[in-house]
């Protein structure tokens, strides 16, 4: 179990309704875990529309990260049903190759 501080004014800001609901949405986005609590806290900042966060990730290279891995998914699967032995470890070995650098272009 996690404890998520926030800061307590801004929590305690929020009806119990609207505090379930905000619960309730960040689990079933699987940013809080089913036993993870959102406690509030006077030593943490507050944080307001103003506050400026440090980007955390890039969407759009980590989805083409993960459509090089899906193609590569693919072309594993391909090679497995179509090829055999030396053909195999080369097709194995490309696919690889492809997904690293399929990777390295997003």
């Amino acid at each position: 179990m996690a404890e998520i501080k926030i800061n307590e004014n801004q929590w305690n800001a929020v009806s119990a309704d609207e505090q379930r609901k905000i619960i309730d949405g960040l689990r079933s986005t699987g940013a809080l875990q089913p036993d993870d609590v959102i406690v509030g806290d006077p030593s943490v900042p507050e944080i307001t529309e103003e506050t400026v966060f440090a980007p955390m990730w890039n969407p759009l290279k980590d989805l083409c990260k993960a459509g090089c891995d899906i193609a590569a998914a693919a072309a594993l699967a391909w090679c497995t049903a179509n090829t055999a032995g030396v053909g195999l470890a080369a097709c194995i070995a490309a696919a690889e190759l492809a997904r690293a650098e399929c990777k390295r272009r997003c």
